[in-house]
Parts: C-alpha cells; sequence; structure tokens
C-alpha cells in the first residue's frame, strides 16, 4: 500500500473516532476514573466493616493470681477465663439495625455515584451549548471578515470610504473578541470535566454539539421517582429503619447481661476447677437511652419528610420552567430556523437598500437572537437532565 494512503487512512480513522465520542462514553469514563467517587467507594467499605464490629461479642478477660505464703503453708495460685454476654435478644436486634446501616451506607455511594454524574453530564451540556455558540459565532466573523476583504478592496479603488473600513475593522474586533471569551469559557468547562475524570484528557469532548436524546415524562412519574428511586430518601429509610431497632435493643438494655467463666485454683498442692456465672442488672448504664434512640427515630422521619418536599418542589419547578421553555424555543425557531437572514442582509447591502451600519445592527441583532435561541435549547436540555437525573442509576 502506499505510504501517503496508508497515512491518509490513519488520520482519517484518527478523526472518526474523535468524532465517535458521545456523552454516555464520556459518563462512563468518568465513572471509572473519579478520585471522589473512588473516595467514597473506600468509605463505604469502612462503613460497612465498622457496622459489622457493632454487634462482636466483648473480648474474654484472662485473669491470673498468685499468693505468696510461709514455708509451710506455701504459695497459692489461679488461673480465670471469663466472657461477658448481653442478653441474648439484643445481639439479633441489633444485627437487623447494622443490616439497615449497611443499607444505608451502600445507598449514599449510589447517591454520591448519581451526583458524580449528574454533575458531569450537565458540564456536558455547557460544553456543547458554549461549542454551538462558538460555531456559530465563527461563521459570524469568517462572514464580518469576508466582508472586509472586499471593503478593503473597493477601499483601494476609492469606492469605499475610511468610515466604513473602521467600522468593519470594529465589527470584526468585536466578533473576535466574543469568539475569544467563548472559546475560553468552552475550554474552562472542559478543565472541570477532565476534574471530574480524574485529572485524565477525554478526546473529542470539543467537538460535541449535539445534545443526548432525553424523554420528557409526565410530572407525575418523577414525582414517585423521589419515593421510589431516590438514594439519598432511601438512605434516610434505611437509618430510619436502622433506629427503631436501636429503639427495640434500647427497651431490651434493662435486661440483665450474663458473666460465664472458669477458674482454676492451686491451693497447697490442692487443684481447683470450677465455673463461674455472674448476673450484671443494669439499674444506672441504660438510663436515657430508650429516650435518646426514640428521638432519633424522630429525626430521621422529620429529615426524610423534609428532603422529599424539597426535591418534590424542586421537580415541580423544573417541570413548569422545562413548559414554558418549549414554548419559546418553538417561537425562536419559527423566525431563526431557515438561516437565511444573513444571506438575505448580504444581498440588500449588495443591492444598496441598506447602508453598511444598518448591516452590521441588523446582523448583530439575528446574532443576539440566534445566541438566544441556543442559551434557550441549552436550558431546556439542562433542565430535562436534572428531571432525568435517576436515569443513571
Amino acid at each position: 500500500m502506499n505510504k501517503k494512503i496508508y497515512i491518509s487512512i490513519v488520520l482519517l480513522l484518527s478523526i472518526v473516532n474523535v468524532y465517535a465520542i458521545t456523552v454516555d462514553e464520556i459518563l462512563n469514563t468518568i465513572a471509572n476514573n473519579n478520585l471522589s467517587l473512588q473516595a467514597s467507594n473506600e468509605e463505604c467499605k469502612s462503613m460497612i466493616y465498622n457496622i459489622k464490629s457493632y454487634n462482636n461479642l466483648s473480648d474474654p478477660e484472662v485473669g491470673f493470681e498468685y499468693h505468696s505464703g510461709s514455708n509451710i503453708e506455701g504459695n497459692k495460685y489461679g488461673i480465670s477465663v471469663t466472657q461477658n454476654i448481653d442478653w441474648p435478644g439484643l445481639y439479633i436486634s441489633r444485627a437487623k439495625a447494622n443490616k439497615f446501616r449497611m443499607s444505608a451506607a451502600e445507598a449514599k455511594l449510589i447517591s454520591d455515584r448519581l451526583n458524580i454524574l449528574h454533575e458531569g453530564k450537565q458540564l456536558c451540556m455547557q460544553i456543547i451549548n458554549l461549542n454551538r455558540k462558538v460555531e456559530n459565532q465563527t461563521l459570524v466573523h469568517n462572514n464580518i471578515s469576508q466582508l472586509y476583504e472586499e471593503y478593503e478592496k473597493g477601499f483601494q479603488y476609492g469606492e469605499i470610504s475610511i468610515l466604513d473600513i473602521n467600522k468593519l475593522k470594529v465589527e470584526l474586533l468585536n466578533t473576535k473578541r466574543e469568539l475569544d471569551q467563548l472559546i475560553a469559557q468552552r475550554n474552562a468547562d472542559i478543565e472541570k470535566l477532565y476534574g471530574l475524570n480524574g485529572k485524565t484528557v477525554i478526546d473529542g469532548v470539543s467537538l460535541l454539539t449535539v445534545y443526548p436524546n432525553q424523554s420528557l415524562e409526565s410530572k407525575e412519574t418523577y414525582l414517585g421517582q423521589v419515593v421510589t428511586l431516590d438514594p439519598e430518601v432511601q438512605c434516610i429509610e434505611y437509618n430510619k429503619e436502622a433506629t427503631r431497632k436501636d429503639v427495640s435493643s434500647a427497651k431490651m438494655g434493662w435486661l440483665p447481661n450474663l458473666s460465664v467463666g472458669y477458674r482454676y485454683t492451686n491451693e497447697l498442692g490442692s487443684k481447683f476447677n470450677g465455673v463461674a456465672v455472674g448476673v450484671s442488672v443494669p439499674i444506672f448504664s441504660n438510663r436515657n437511652k430508650v429516650n435518646a434512640t426514640k428521638t432519633e427515630q424522630l429525626t430521621s422521619e422529620y429529615n426524610q419528610q423534609s428532603i422529599i418536599a424539597l426535591k418534590e418542589s424542586q421537580i415541580k419547578a423544573y417541570f413548569e420552567h422545562i413548559v414554558t421553555l418549549q414554548s419559546q424555543i418553538n417561537s425562536y425557531k419559527k423566525v431563526l430556523d431557515d438561516n437565511n437572514n444573513q444571506l438575505m442582509l448580504k444581498k440588500a447591502l449588495d443591492g444598496g437598500q441598506i447602508t453598511l451600519l444598518n448591516y452590521l445592527l441588523e446582523l448583530r441583532y439575528f446574532l443576539e437572537a440566534k445566541q438566544t435561541l441556543l442559551d434557550l435549547e441549552y436550558e431546556y436540555n439542562s433542565t430535562l437532565t436534572a428531571l432525568n437525573k435517576y436515569s443513571f442509576l
């Protein structure tokens, strides 16, 4: 194969690979590389190990006694091993509470992942919007630049005044400045996205210009998802169930604890073996524990109700906003989607129907309208992403 042809094919394939990046692929990469998510995963493991340790038996106690006596009586020594045991029902109750707490820890991890991916997708929405703005601003800047070249030739032949040339120079500087600002904003958001990806570059992000397909569900569907799918709500629910079991454990805390042990004694050459059993009555240690756990349970219930109310309020606001955005976008598209405005303005300018100043003013008017449409489309997709947040689960 010809070397030049081979190189061309390789370059073409690399370009195709760059263009092939999608928002979903970006989010999958972030899910694997995000450092905060890795830390949350290890934190979840640590919490589960700690929770499992809460219901362990206490450590056995080993004792040794030695008493020195007279030469006639000899020495006396003994060995004892003692194990303290809570009331058996407490272990069952605490095991159930621990199970809920481990589920809560896992739900928190899912919530952390959900928030990271949602942040990543919102950044992608911003980058898509800025890429589209850069594309539109580049088109306008190139048109002004081409017009400036035409007018500069006319100026050399004395057909165009210096005032018109200066007007175009100012407009060219303005469009270039606005283009540079958009590129700087876009690059800053791309760097934020790389930060979410563990400071690792993702190829093709600067070429994203198409929003991912997202369906708009009914308001009732989104409201129902708060209770059934939201991991933060589920985390509180699991903790609430755990505190409910803690109330049962606190009530059983008034029951006696047991102490079982083995004793060995050697005295005057005689050896003694025996079993020691003791009972500890928690007259003082369990005071106020029942009231404390009941208060924790009520706190969890209030927190859950508060978070559900807040999230449902946000969804209602998002849904009303997105309906308004749909109407605004449709109105703007009727005027701007034909893409003939700049062409008609150029024909009017060339035909002498409008002055250069009017041309520039009208062009800026349509540019601002186009940028407004792009912002509305971004806001729509950003709000829709917030409504569809649970799609990451």
